[in-house]
């Protein structure tokens, strides 16, 4: 059974998004030091590399990760490989996937490359959800989208898309690296940090190729 890790891994000096901290992990106990054993320290914000959005990331008193139905971050999902020159994911081209189940959609685009670099910069251009997209995600039932951006929208337009998603209760899964993923059904698996009273959550998401 092939498994595929499509998780961001947490280092010192990878990229954030624009403002956000500096992720910190440090030893903060050394066997060679004295130390009775090895004990690190992390200090990241919660959308740090590949991470689940919940509703309170953008509506007031929305859910946050205590109340994530786990079932939805568990089950088939739908790979789709958007063209290199599609600039931004809209229903118009949603409407030409095909796609047969949206439960779980995941947007493999041209950001996947950006993992390729050890050193990462960030590009404000990358391609993600519009508006109409994200409407037609929602019709169509979907509880989980996940994408290879650091945000499901794109730069010039975060809110609006993010909060018609939110408001439908469809969990936002960001920062995937998708390199080794092909267009597909899969299983995902993508279990976040127990974080209390939060409205993001670091993961790790792997999947399971299910097409024969």
């Amino acid at each position: 059974m092939a498994y595929i890790d499509i998780s961001v891994g947490i280092k010192n000096g990878m990229l954030v998004w624009p403002g956000d901290k500096e992720v910190e992990v440090v030893w903060d106990g050394r066997i060679e030091q004295g130390h009775e054993s090895n004990v690190s320290y992390l200090r990241m914000g919660a959308h740090v590399g590949t991470h689940l959005d919940m509703p309170l990331h953008f509506i007031p008193n929305g859910k946050n990760i205590e109340n994530l139905d786990l079932e939805c971050l568990i089950g088939p999902a739908a790979v789709v490989e958007v063209p290199a020159e599609q600039e931004t994911i809209t229903a118009e081209f949603l409407e030409k996937t095909g796609l047969d189940t949206c439960e779980r959609v995941l947007f493999k685009t041209r950001n996947s490359k950006l993992w390729e670099a050890e050193n990462p910069i960030f590009d404000e251009n990358y391609v993600a959800l519009d508006s109409s997209g994200a409407r037609w995600l929602v019709e169509k039932g979907c509880r989980l989208v996940g994408i290879d951006a650091m945000s499901i929208a794109r730069f010039k337009e975060i809110r609006a898309p993010h909060e018609i998603l939110l408001s439908n209760d469809v969990v936002v899964l960001e920062t995937l690296d998708l390199r080794a993923v092909s267009l597909g059904q899969y299983e995902l698996l993508c279990l976040p940090l127990k974080l209390f009273e939060r409205e993001a959550a670091p993961v790790r998401a792997i999947l399971r190729p299910l097409d024969k």
